[in-house]
Order: structure tokens, then sequence, then C-alpha cells
């Protein structure tokens, strides 16, 4: 389902029909809903929030498993920034149970706004091995294991929530780009759900933070996505959204 797409194009019909009866949306900025007719309420005001910021809209990638399908969005704003941007759906028979987006708000406001953790229930990441072994490194702070996970020779990536022009490249650029990340300690994530697609090599892992370093505040919801060297393992792009902010207490 072209989500954005139907969406701006006030398609709403064509979207509540591939949901079931209680899905649930989770839309950044704009709020929760459940049912037909508060999901229409939602849709209307997500067109709303964005529909005179966009320019363009491009598809960066699409891949699924058996629980979720996933659509990353490339899109162009009024303002020449780039707001990357995820829909992540549950899968429920041939429509579907939920549907959660993900951005930063800062290529619109250069600002944040708080979006608080959207599941109660944490689980444990036990692939792909690589990632989870990021995932350890970035929770212990360390630049030297973080680095070790990741694909030099495939010229790997660390894309940052607000868009790409934050967009950390090379050894020497991403050993900054992480020294940096971890300059007040580690970042431990509680993971939630996640989408691992084996045939593209692509894992997505939606999760709570509520840590950076020694700072502790309320828990934020965002989703990281990871491409992999299906030879080697490692990670050869990640792609960040989220809007957390360490200032909400």
């Amino acid at each position: 389902m072209n989500f954005i797409e139907l969406m701006l194009s006030s398609s709403f019909d064509d979207i509540l029909s591939k949901l079931t009866a209680d899905a649930v949306l989770n839309l950044q900025c704009v709020g929760v809903a459940q049912g037909a007719k508060d999901s229409l309420s939602l849709l209307q005001k997500q067109k709303a929030y964005l529909q005179d910021e966009i320019k363009e809209i491009k598809v960066f990638k699409i891949f699924e498993d058996d629980k979720c399908l996933a659509i990353e969005y490339d899109i162009l704003l009024n303002n020449t920034f780039d707001l990357p941007l995820v829909v992540i759906m549950d899968k429920s028979g041939d429509q579907f149970s939920a549907i959660r987006s993900y951005h930063s708000v800062y290529p619109i406001t250069e600002g944040h706004v708080f979006r608080a953790s959207i599941f109660n229930e944490q689980i444990e990441l036990t692939e792909p091995k690589e990632v989870v072994n990021y995932f350890k490194a970035i929770t212990k702070g360390s630049t030297e294991e973080t680095m070790a996970t990741l694909s030099l020779e495939d010229d790997v990536y660390f894309r940052e929530p607000a868009g790409w022009r934050w967009n950390h490249k090379t050894e020497k650029g991403l050993q900054e780009h992480f020294d940096h990340f971890f300059a007040d300690g580690g970042v431990p994530l509680k993971f939630h759900n996640y989408v691992f697609d084996n045939s593209k090599g692509t894992f997505a892992g939606e999760y709570s933070c509520d840590v950076w370093g020694r700072a502790v505040f309320k828990p934020q919801a965002g989703v990281s996505i990871y491409d992999i060297n299906q030879s080697t393992g490692k990670i050869t792009g990640i792609r960040v959204y989220d809007n957390v902010d360490p200032n909400y207490k």
C-alpha cells in the first residue's frame, strides 16, 4: 500500500479498505486512532500537516517479512530540505492491523516534538548477528566495537534522522561520528518489534530510547534500519528515523 501517496491524494477510503476493523494508526506528530471513524480523522490531520510542506515524494526502499511491510520514503520539502520518513504496517492476511510512521520533525520545524514510546512489551533481538553486536556496542558506548560491525569495503554510511545532510561516511568520518555520539556514554535502546527481510538483507528495529549517556528522560519512539552484506553479515548502511530529544524529562 502506497500509504503516503494515498493519504496526500485524499484517497482515504482506499487506505481504510486495507485496514482491519480494529486497526491502530500511530502517526508521527498527529496522534493515534483506532477504528474507521477515528482513523479517517487522523488521516485527514496527517494530510493537513504534510501537504503544504512537500514538493516531491520518492520511495527509497520497500522490504517485508511475514509480520510487517516497511516503506522508506525520501521526501523533498518546499524548503529544499529532505524528510526521510518510514511507514511500518502490521500484516493481517491481505489487510493491515496497524500503521506506524516515523520521521524527524527537524527538517520541517528545525526543532523537536515529543513522541512517546508506542509499545509496552520489550523483546530481545537475536538476529542478524552483526546488528545485534552493533546494539551491544552502542549500549556500551564503544566506538571500536561499533566500527567492527560495519562493512567499510561497502562504503558504509550512517544517516541521521534529520536527513541526508547529516550522512556520515568513510572510516574517519564514522569514527568521528561515533566518538561524538558516545561522548557522554552509551545509548541502550529497548526493542519492541522488528522487520527482517532476508531476501534483501534489510533489518528494521522499532525501539524506545530513554537513556543517552548520563541523560535519563521520558521514553521516546523510533526505528533504525540496517542494510547488511549477506556474504559477511556486516552492516553496509544505517538509517535512523526518530525525534529523540534528551531534554524531555
